[in-house]
């Protein structure tokens, strides 16, 4: 079930970060734990919670328009848990806006399965950037 994210979803949603950590570029526990606060408190934050089990968590902001974190738990890829938490962040907003995602640049191993997802669900390629020092691109995202 997709739904807002809670304050009390936090240990869960720990637990998943640890099984999927490595795919992040500069992951820190306490930046993230500092951003999944700011996002819950302003519901701009979805987990699929199967049976206290989170398939995936989106965070992003309504003000920036920007897809600002997605995870899949490893037991729920290729099952549509992405697309799906990335259909329901669209409600969030209105026609004609712009929602940008920062990402794995095209040829990078890491970025295969993310760039697949965000394109399937109608990102395009847009600037290449650098951000923690690792080579990433902005896709984009029109409603």
């Amino acid at each position: 079930m997709v739904r807002y994210v809670l304050q009390e979803d936090k240990e869960m949603i720990l637990s998943m970060m640890e099984l999927v950590k490595d795919d992040f570029a500069g992951y820190k526990e306490d930046d993230f734990l500092a951003a999944l606060s700011e996002s819950i408190g302003k519901n701009e934050a979805f987990i699929d919670d199967r049976n206290g089990v989170p398939a995936g968590l989106i965070l992003f902001t309504k003000a920036g328009k920007e897809l600002t974190f997605l995870a899949t738990h490893p037991d729920y890829r290729k099952n549509g848990v992405a697309n799906g938490l990335i259909r329901k962040m669209t409600e969030c907003f209105e026609a004609g806006d712009q929602i940008s995602v920062v990402t794995f640049q095209d040829g990078d191993p890491k970025g295969i399965a993310a760039r697949a997802c965000y394109h399937s669900c109608g990102f395009t390629d847009a600037e290449e950037l650098v951000v923690f020092d690792y080579p990433c691109q902005k896709m984009i995202l029109k409603l």
